[in-house]
């Protein structure tokens, strides 16, 4: 008996044991598999679809789209100009306003010189007609009196052939005194040659200094009629050069044409002296001789007259050439357009200076009481009804900006809507970035242009802008935190059937909290966002959250 008590006393601390063993493996056992279950936990969120816009922001500076620089349009006195540099015009609205009494009485000027260079224009182009019709006379009386000498000529010609053939058998003896009588002739039709070019250029000289005399007349009246006494001295300085140059040229003139009278009428009396020669070898005056006698006679005085028609059908008699008649037009044009000019700035001058559209004035460089030539910079204006943002664009962002898309645009406390309007194609050195840490690189310059300007307007400030680059609706969206990107492209992490795994995904439109996925997952598939330490292929357990559906 003693024996089996002692037996159940060793039996009972190892059942006990054992119970106590085989308790702690099955906790233990629990323990690993809770510690397991927890640690393969992820949060999933199920595939949707929503709309997403990817817009581009930056800064920019606010500038007019549309500027005038304004130019005085007369020389005159400033009489008002009562805005600032910065001050807000309505268009319209009266800028400045101009003194025009000098003007005016330049332009009264201008008329009476214009009305001086009519007349005188017009006296000269009479004169002129009057000496053309007299020289178209005395061609005509040229032709006349060539025709009268050619036929007298030959009447001489047959009376002096029927007196030679009575006269032959004497003619011998006088043949030396007719060839003495001849060579005075020649000489002396010579030295009428030589009168006559003489008296040419006499009369030339003479018409010459006619219409330099009547030029300077024209001149002295015009000066006159002026009231500048400068001008007036000159005028009258002319006026006697060329009316003592005109008194020099008449006496040479006259002096040269009683030359040629004078040698005309010692020819004429050579002629009778050769036909007494003939005559006076003959017995007695025949008929033939006595009509000889009277032919040359009047061929004589034919001559005379046929010389002093030649001279006046030649000369230069005053006419106006077509060139100096279109100098003396040209010029009265041009005095009359001066005239019409100050006409038309004085009409200008009046109206002043209105603003041409709603804007702000900058650049202001004139001041009421100064003098202001025309074409002198008065002032600039900028308009506040065509307004731009400009702004740069990153090597970044500047790919996904296009001309045509819509933006918002903020400064002032007032936010506009805009429309990119401009794009540069070639990049310029500025500062990149929003902040302090900016660097100089180089960006791309573009234009924005406010659809809706008001009086709120503010040029030269800074402004924020923001561009709708892209947009997307109803499409496939995933939280930008679940799309990465591996050195094979960009993927999510997906549950498949409990097991953690990678899909190739392609991305599209982008925004900061989402991104459209293209290819690569469907509506109602779990992406996992974050899988913590997991790799790809391990067991997992999700749980869902909610999926970020719209981004506007």
């Amino acid at each position: 008996m003693k024996k089996r008590k002692k037996i159940w006393k060793i039996v009972i601390p190892v059942a006990v044991v054992a119970v106590i063993i085989c308790i702690m493996g099955i906790n233990t056992a629990r323990n690993a598999q809770e510690v397991i279950t927890n640690a393969m936990k992820v949060e999933s969120i199920t595939v949707e679809k929503g709309n997403v816009s990817e817009t581009v922001e930056t800064n920019g500076t606010v500038v007019s789209g549309e500027q005038k620089t304004i130019f005085s349009p007369v020389n005159a006195e400033v009489e008002t100009a009562d805005f600032q540099t910065g001050d807000l015009v309505k268009e319209g609205q009266k800028l400045v306003t101009f003194d025009l009494k000098d003007l005016e009485d330049q332009n009264q000027k201008a008329e009476l010189t214009v009305k001086a260079n009519q007349l005188g224009y017009q006296d000269t182009v009479n004169k002129s007609n009057e000496a053309a019709v007299r020289q178209a006379q005395a061609q005509a009386q040229v032709n006349s009196l060539q025709g009268q000498v050619d036929a007298k000529n030959q009447e001489i010609a047959d009376l002096t052939a029927a007196i030679s053939g009575e006269a032959k058998a004497q003619e011998e003896a006088t043949k030396q005194e007719q060839e003495e009588l001849k060579a005075q002739q020649k000489e002396l039709q010579k030295e009428l040659k030589k009168a006559e070019k003489a008296l040419e250029k006499s009369k030339a000289a003479y018409d010459k200094a006619v219409m330099e005399q009547q030029t300077a007349q024209v001149n002295f009246d015009a000066a006159a009629a002026s009231g500048n006494e400068e001008g007036l001295e000159a005028a009258r300085e002319a006026l006697n050069g060329a009316n003592e140059k005109l008194a020099e040229t008449k006496a040479a003139y006259e002096a040269a044409q009683e030359l040629v009278n004078n040698l005309n009428t010692q020819a004429a009396a050579l002629q009778p002296q050769s036909a007494d020669l003939t005559l006076g070898a003959v017995a007695g005056t025949t008929e033939l001789q006595q009509k000889l006698e009277a032919a040359q006679a009047e061929l004589a005085e034919l001559q005379a007259k046929l010389e002093g028609q030649k001279s006046l059908a030649e000369a230069d008699a005053g006419t106006l050439s077509s060139a100096a008649r279109a100098q003396m037009q040209t010029n009265n044009n041009l005095a009359e357009l001066e005239s019409k000019s100050l006409e038309e700035l004085i009409l200008q001058g009046q109206q002043g200076i209105s603003a041409e559209f709603n804007g702000v004035i900058s650049d202001k460089q004139v001041v009421e009481g100064a003098t202001v030539s025309q074409g002198m910079q008065l002032f600039t204006l900028q308009s506040i009804d065509n307004v731009n943002v400009e702004i740069t664009l990153s090597k970044n962002v500047y790919d996904k900006v296009k001309e045509g898309q819509k933006a918002e645009i903020t400064f002032a406390g007032n936010t506009y809507e805009g429309t990119v309007s401009r794009i540069s194609r070639i990049a310029e050195n500025g500062m990149a970035g929003t902040n302090q840490a900016a660097v100089a690189a180089a960006g791309i310059q573009a234009t924005v242009h406010l659809d809706h300007p008001d009086d709120n307007i503010f040029l030269g400030v800074d402004a924020k802008v923001k561009i709708l680059a892209a947009e997307a609706k109803d499409v496939v969206i995933l939280p930008i935190e679940a799309v990465n990107i591996g050195k094979d492209g960009t993927f999510c992490w997906i549950n498949e059937d409990g097991i953690l795994a990678k899909r190739a995904i392609t991305t599209g439109v982008t925004s900061d909290e989402c991104a459209e996925i293209t290819e690569g997952i469907e509506e109602g598939e779990q992406v996992i966002a974050d899988p913590g330490n997991h790799e790809e292929g391990d067991m997992i357990t999700v749980t869902e959250q909610e999926q970020l559906k719209e981004q506007e």
